[in-house]
């Protein structure tokens, strides 16, 4: 273990928190750092639309995460960190600027590895996301958790900061009273959750003087627990269902098979599309391998009709209506 990671680690967290915020670098910001800067939009990457709130709250529709990214809840010592970080750097030379990442991926690694995949390219132009684990949702913990995540990425803002995993043991509002002193100082720009059931995310909105903007869930062409009421329900309220998992058990039918053949896509792409074709859902998926980011970038230029969108909601064989973390 490096000195500093010895210093972190032996810190209480309130302490760390306090201190930090006192004299927190200015060269955390990427901006400021030296490098070039290629692949956005209007320079051979696709331009990836965004979609926006009432409120103002505005995100890329489509992103990558990071889930496996250094390894899965522990860090792999065998993982391929060169490889993983070239197919970041790639996806955002292509034009995904969006990079969702947590705290619980390899044990705070995959947020290393995204820290040095976007070190050379300015802040300004990346959407940042992390998450808190359910075993940090206490006010100090939550508060020394974030910090530790943007010391890790290298950056000294998160663009989203969501509250990962649904825990009963510390309540509702002091977790989100917490994310909400992020905001306060700047260290958070917006707060969402991820896995909420209805009930929840109401009271996480009652209990939050910030918005709650993002509600980040498994859905796909295949799992479709969020249509049985949450869909409809953050549609209503101005927030944005983000999916996770968008492809994971997605397999060619008959009909996927006349769409493709009709739009002239891929089936990964289809399944993307049938998402981003909705309102007020994004998503996002794990590239492990960069040459899967052509194929999947190119699903933000595919727009399906109506028809179709609705034709997969309901034809699509083989649906399930529980989610591999089921909401709460």
């Amino acid at each position: 273990m490096r000195g500093w990671q010895l210093f972190f680690s032996s810190v209480p967290k309130n302490q760390f928190y306090h201190s930090f915020m006192a004299t927190r670098p200015s060269f955390f910001r990427l901006g400021l750092r030296p490098g070039g800067f290629y692949g956005f939009p209007g320079s051979g990457g696709v331009d990836v639309r965004q979609k926006t709130l009432q409120c103002g709250f505005t995100m890329p529709a489509l992103g990558m995460g990071t889930w496996e990214f250094g390894g899965r809840d522990t860090r792999n010592p065998d993982n391929d960190d060169a490889g993983q970080i070239r197919a970041l750097q790639v996806g955002i030379e292509a034009g995904l600027t969006l990079i969702d990442t947590a705290e619980y991926y390899a044990e705070g690694h995959a947020e290393t590895l995204v820290g040095q995949a976007i070190a050379d390219y300015p802040r300004e132009k990346l959407f940042l996301t992390s998450k808190v684990w359910k075993t940090h949702l206490d006010r100090d913990s939550v508060l020394w958790a974030a910090e530790q995540s943007l010391r890790r990425l290298g950056t000294d803002y998160l663009d989203l900061y969501l509250y990962h995993q649904v825990s009963e043991e510390v309540p509702l509002l002091e977790t989100i009273g917490a994310m909400n002193e992020l905001v306060e100082q700047g260290l958070v720009r917006n707060i969402g959750v991820s896995n909420f059931a209805v009930p929840r995310l109401q009271r996480a909105m009652a209990c939050s003087s910030a918005p709650i903007v993002v509600n980040q869930v498994h859905y796909s062409l295949v799992h479709r627990e969020p249509e049985l009421g949450l869909l409809a329900f953050c549609q209503e309220h101005d927030v944005m269902l983000q999916a996770w998992r968008p492809l994971r058990g997605v397999v060619a039918s008959e009909l996927t098979d006349r769409l493709c053949r009709q739009y002239g896509c891929t089936l990964p792409q289809l399944a993307l599309a049938w998402l981003l074709g909705q309102r007020q859902v994004t998503t996002m998926t794990a590239m492990r391998n960069p040459k899967h980011v052509p194929e999947n970038a190119a699903a933000v230029d595919l727009v399906l009709a109506e028809s179709d969108i609705e034709l997969l909601r309901t034809d699509m064989p083989g649906l399930k209506h529980t989610s591999a973390v089921p909401l709460r």
